[in-house]
């Protein structure tokens, strides 16, 4: 298998070079230590209270596992210091707002709809044409990074936080430019729940942007119910002086159904369903190219390896749970790939049958322009083979074959 980088902004390498020179990468420069910055947190907000202390343990092992795994180079390591600064000034600023206003707590989030599958299945483009229907409440990407005053009905579209957001995309865009042509993310577009969960510092963010292999092994073993109470709370407060009704999603929902239900027990979910031999490819490419933002150690071969073992069993457990009568079948939607590219109409008109929605022809017009300028946007989308990926393809095929007889998922490769 052969993985070449694509190629970095020239400020990135010379940054890189800088580190490099110092010997440490930066490291005495640019520290990760957690007490330091959960104190620098409370001196830069001029707040002391992170709320529930559950968040302690996954810091610790995240902070860890970035300094004695992640190999951060200097640009790295600077962009780590900022989200993790950021992420923990956020959680000030929230466990301060809900001491001062408590009734945020007491909203509802009534009938979310939740959309969830294999990363690189579909679930961005389903989420965002869900999300342009008329009352819909989808978390931007801004107001899950400063949420702090909650969001207005009235200036959504115009909150300077909107441009603050953008221009820390823009950083991180312009540090590997390919990158925009494997995932698309602007400050005012829907985004997943993983920047909410990353307030509790379990989240798959943290394992994507990064190679932090023994935090994500510790974190497997952890109740993951906290994630969604503090999630409940984010959107409760977000809605409350712009409320909707919440169309969500993340990849990592569909490992954690029994837990979704069990805080949101009237949710509606949809998967969908996309050959996972097909998925690795695309997947191992943007893993390794956000661990080359990053750090100048990138293991694609072992990453695809992770991805391979790690989505077969996640199939298994899948298929398993939606075949033990344990969750509200008649609240979970399947989608296969294939018929939501070919016709995203009929898909969405048997959706909205299923949740007994009105459907508008005002929305179904957005859904149709707004498939038009996507497909022009993404004409130069990157592209990625399984044969990249060095893995056997029978013994995953064999492998798979349950979970795609079960669920209807054609083979792409």
């Amino acid at each position: 298998m052969n993985w070449t980088p694509p190629p970095r902004s020239a400020w990135v390498d010379k940054l890189v070079q800088v580190g490099q020179s110092l010997g440490d990468d930066g490291a005495a420069m640019i520290s990760l230590d957690p007490e330091e910055l959960l104190v620098g947190a409370q001196s830069a907000t001029g707040l002391q209270d992170f709320g529930d202390d559950w968040f302690q343990v996954p810091y610790r092992w995240l902070l860890e596992s970035m300094q004695n795994e992640a190999q951060l180079h200097l640009p790295g390591r600077l962009r780590a210091r900022t989200e993790i600064d950021r992420i923990l000034a956020n959680r000030l600023r929230l466990v301060e707002l809900w001491k001062e206003s408590p009734t945020l707590l007491t909203g509802t989030v009534e009938k979310p709809i939740f959309v969830t599958g294999l990363g690189r299945s579909g679930t961005t483009l389903l989420h965002e044409l869900l999300a342009l229907d008329d009352g819909v409440r989808s978390p931007q990407l801004w107001e899950l990074m400063y949420s702090v005053p909650p969001p207005q009905a009235g200036s959504y579209e115009t909150d300077p936080r909107i441009s603050r957001a953008d221009d820390e995309i823009t950083v991180m865009d312009e540090m590997v430019p390919a990158f925009t042509s494997m995932h698309e993310n602007r400050g005012f577009l829907p985004t997943e729940c993983i920047f909410a969960f990353a307030h509790q510092f379990s989240s798959d963010m943290f394992t994507g942007l990064y190679n932090v292999p023994s935090y994500m092994i510790s974190r497997s073993g952890l109740d993951h119910a906290p994630e969604y109470s503090w999630h409940r709370k984010m959107l409760t407060t977000l809605s409350s002086a712009h409320p909707g009704r919440w169309v969500l999603k993340a990849p990592s929902h569909l490992s954690s159904l029994p837990l979704l239900f069990q805080e949101y027990p009237d949710a509606r979910v949809v998967i969908t369903h996309r050959d996972p031999l097909r998925v690795i490819g695309s997947l191992a490419d943007l893993m390794a190219t956000l661990h080359w933002m990053h750090s100048d150690h990138v293991d694609h071969s072992g990453i695809a390896e992770l991805l391979g073992f790690g989505l077969g069993y996640l199939m298994d457990e899948v298929t398993a749970v939606r075949d033990s009568a344990s969750l509200p079948e008649d609240q979970i939607s399947d989608v296969i790939y294939q018929d939501l590219i070919a016709d995203p109409i009929a898909v969405i008109t048997a959706l909205y049958s299923n949740w007994d929605l009105e459907l508008t022809e005002e929305y179904l017009e957005r859904v149709r322009s707004y498939i038009a300028a996507r497909h022009t946007d993404r004409s130069n989308a990157h592209a990625y083979r399984f044969e990249d990926t060095g893995l056997n393809l029978a013994e995953n095929r064999e492998r798979l074959a349950p979970y795609q007889e079960r669920f209807g998922v054609i083979s792409e490769v």
